[in-house]
């Protein structure tokens, strides 16, 4: 090979009788199973850019006068003369060195204890009853009037109103916080249209039915329809209470 082209410095340098940790990385490119001309060069051609940035990175690092004044400003008790600053250099060094080492240590337990870390649970959806939720739940139990007397339980996705005798017993769903808050009911769409007051019905689960309203102030208008559900889901509860059990007993 032509001399004029070969490196004036050598990329990797192992004394084998020295106690010096081999070159493990440039050995395994050496392998006859992994070897590869390109592959040689462009690692050959990487560690030499790397021993020159790191003889870069060497000169930068090196405690300037001025630096190691500022640093051991008050720790030195002496004036601060060009000798005295001269001595501390090494001891600067050696302190970056440890700072830089003590850095990349407490970077990778940081690391490491992220990874270990248990996996956060997820918290559940924080429930909050709004104003205007309670609002809607007063006209309704307005509306049903005091001989049917009502509860509600909020949810993340909607309000529902049920018997007061039984939480399951819902006769109303309210979604409200939207720009067309609506109500579901477990009617069928024949029963619902004649008692929505003109506003759309649709049917978005199998035996509900939904009045979609132009605002909260809309549930005036559908006292007829509460009524209905109400007494459709009292009704059916009755008639659980009335079947007879496995036991000969009643179902409730």
């Amino acid at each position: 090979m032509n001399e004029n082209v070969m490196d004036k410095e050598p990329f990797v340098q192992w004394d084998v009788l020295a106690d010096d940790q081999p070159p493990i990385d440039f050995l395994t490119v050496l392998q006859k199973s992994e070897y590869n001309a390109g592959l040689l060069r462009a690692f050959a051609q990487r560690t030499r850019q790397q021993n020159l940035l790191v003889q870069e990175l060497a000169r930068l690092l090196e405690p300037a006068p001025e630096f190691t004044k500022l640093a051991v400003a008050r720790i030195e008790t002496r004036n601060l003369t060009a000798a005295v600053v001269e001595s501390w250099k090494p001891i600067v060094a050696n302190a970056i060195s440890e700072w830089a080492k003590q850095r990349a240590l407490a970077s990778v337990l940081e690391a490491q204890a992220r990874i270990s870390a248990p996996p956060e649970e997820p918290q559940a959806p924080k429930v909050e009853t709004t104003q205007e939720e309670l609002n809607a739940f007063a006209t309704a139990q307005r509306l049903l009037g005091p001989e049917r007397p009502i509860a509600y339980e909020d949810t993340v996705s909607y309000l529902k109103m049920h018997l007061q005798e039984r939480r399951t017993a819902v006769f109303c769903r309210l979604l409200a916080g939207r720009k067309k808050p609506c109500i579901w009911v477990p009617l069928p769409n024949e029963r619902v249209v004649p008692l929505a007051a003109s506003l759309p019905v649709t049917i978005p689960q199998l035996g509900w039915s939904c009045v979609t309203m132009e605002s909260i102030d809309d549930l005036d208008k559908l006292g007829e329809l509460l009524r209905t559900s109400h007494e459709h889901v009292r009704s059916a509860l009755r008639g659980k209470a009335a079947e007879p059990s496995d036991g000969g007993g009643t179902a409730v």
